[in-house]
């Protein structure tokens, strides 16, 4: 975080009086709409800088993201459901930091009540300067103060200022203006692609980076590969039952054993099974893994796959897993709202699982990390 340090050193006297930072400051997650087709979320007609903030053409490249939709079903029904800071995101090398703006998009449908999601998203990645990041943070503070919402000590969770708010909101129409005021094609860098496959069983994952106005293909990192697929056929998704992750990640950060067969983990193999819970919390904590050097699918499974171990083989002692390993950070609460921990077909990262929240650790621990860093550079201009 050193050069992330003397870019906030240097710029943050422009906001000497914002309030502290929380999770929900850095990660917004916005409110499922009653109906699809008469809500105000951004969709890839959306105009931000430089034109559409999800250009309909880059479609043609990234796979179907659903086997029920027809492209031109999913471009109608891909809806922005979250949005993410981060000022040091480690591009273009680990070693170097990149402040961005990043979009989650789901495609919605019609549910019982109200709009639901499919188990599919998009993740496109705009890029900021330190002036912009800078004036990104004093608008999201002056949308704060506007709405005078009180963030602190609350978990991630669908942001406050939405808890009940209606589909036509104006907090809703004045965020996505913040939004469409930072990103859109001309600083567009990076898309990735979670897509539902077989009998909703598969998820195949895959990221592009966008050079020459282009969608080029890059390769999942601890892997050989450009996609890597994950498959659980449990019923119910209680468990793992037929599942795999192909291509297997290389390395002993992983769960390669407990997502194939949980069945088979029933009684025994304490040894196995207490090295990947090691391994969730290790690939959970953000100190110790990022984007560019973590497979997609550990990343997306490393929570369902402890959850079951913690869950199921409650008679193996994880205390000092957690202690040695797992991401902590008492400045917030991290607490995980999701309220179906326990559904192992679960691996959405932040967004919705159909009407759901779900949310991962991974993200919480990352919202934790990211608000670290704006409070104590916030702090230090006091």
């Amino acid at each position: 975080m050193n050069k992330i340090a003397i870019f906030l050193l240097s710029c943050l006297t422009s906001f000497s009086a914002f309030a502290t930072w929380d999770l929900n400051d850095v990660s917004y997650l916005f409110p499922l709409p009653r109906k699809v087709g008469q809500d105000q979320l951004l969709n890839i007609k959306s105009v931000g800088v430089g034109g559409a903030i999800l250009p309909v053409r880059f479609m043609d490249t990234i796979p179907p993201l659903s086997p029920v939709m027809t492209p031109d079903q999913t471009n109608d029904a891909l809806r922005v459901i979250a949005m993410r800071i981060d000022p040091c995101f480690p591009l273009p090398t680990p070693m170097s930091c990149q402040r961005q703006l990043r979009l989650v998009w789901q495609p919605l449908e019609e549910g019982r009540f109200k709009a639901q999601t499919v188990d599919a998203a998009l993740h496109s990645f705009y890029v900021l300067t330190d002036e912009e990041f800078i004036a990104l943070l004093n608008d999201l503070q002056n949308w704060k103060y506007k709405y005078q919402v009180n963030t602190t000590g609350l978990p991630l969770q669908v942001h406050p200022v939405w808890a009940h708010t209606q589909d036509n909101a104006p907090s809703i129409a004045d965020m996505n203006a913040i939004i469409l005021k930072y990103a859109g094609f001309k600083n567009l860098s990076r898309v990735t692609a979670m897509v539902l496959r077989g009998a909703g069983d598969m998820w195949a994952f895959g990221g592009f980076d966008v050079k020459n106005g282009k969608l080029q293909m890059f390769r999942i990192q601890r892997t050989d590969r450009m996609a890597q697929a994950f498959i659980n056929r449990a019923v119910p998704a209680d468990h793992f039952d037929q599942g795999m992750i192909s291509p297997a990640p290389a390395g002993d950060d992983s769960m390669n054993k407990i997502v194939v067969n949980s069945a088979n983990l029933q009684t025994g193999n304490e040894e196995l099974i207490r090295k990947e819970v090691l391994a969730a919390y290790r690939i959970e904590n953000p100190k110790n893994f990022h984007a560019e050097n973590m497979d997609c699918v550990s990343c997306h499974v490393a929570q369902p796959a402890r959850e079951w171990a913690l869950r199921k083989r409650s008679d193996i002692n994880y205390t000092d897993l957690f202690q040695a390993a797992a991401y902590q950070n008492a400045k917030y609460n991290m607490q995980n709202v999701t309220p179906i921990l326990a559904h192992t077909q679960n691996i959405r990262a932040f967004g919705y699982f159909i009407e759901n929240v779900a949310i991962s650790q991974r993200v919480i621990n990352e919202s934790a990390e990211v608000a670290d860093v704006i409070n104590k550079f916030v702090s230090a201009q006091r």
